[in-house]
């Protein structure tokens, strides 16, 4: 960087550029999923229960910490919706776990996904892309704090 754009960019609002990343970053994100048939909460909701070795409860699903604003309801219907789909399965125990079938999407779905984030950086290094997160939540953690 030079030291001619540093003033420019120094005054190009964060939040401007972080909600611009956000809104593509979902769009094309959003749009890919879309070609195999999956929302983006379907996605979050069977990275979530893959993690889980003995499966989540509707309940615990529930509890998932969901972004954008969605709400909890977002990911159970995403994991009701991958049920009906037979992607996922319930025990006696209520515990939603992958089926064979679920599994394989996920992987479909990991494939697509890989590609995307492959896709938005670019050129991007990954030292470039680690200090972008890092200066993001920094600032998250600056705001968060009670002020004095």
């Amino acid at each position: 960087m030079t030291t001619a754009n540093a003033p420019q960019n120094r005054t190009r609002p964060i939040a401007l550029a972080a909600w611009s990343a956000t809104e593509v970053i979902l769009r094309h994100s959003q749009a890919a999923l879309a070609r195999i048939d999956l929302t983006q909460p379907q996605w979050w909701a069977l990275n979530t229960v893959v993690r889980s070795e003995q499966g989540l409860t509707r309940e615990e699903v529930r509890a998932v910490a969901v972004p954008y604003g969605m709400g909890p309801e977002a990911i159970v219907h995403a994991a009701d919706a991958l049920a009906h789909r037979g992607w996922l399965g319930m025990d006696a125990d209520g515990r939603l776990t992958l089926t064979e079938q679920g599994h394989e999407g996920l992987t479909t779905a990991t494939e697509h996904m890989d590609r995307v984030h492959a896709e938005f950086l670019g050129d991007i290094t990954e030292e470039e892309y680690a200090a972008a997160v890092s200066v993001l939540r920094r600032i998250t953690d600056n705001l968060a704090q009670e002020p004095s």
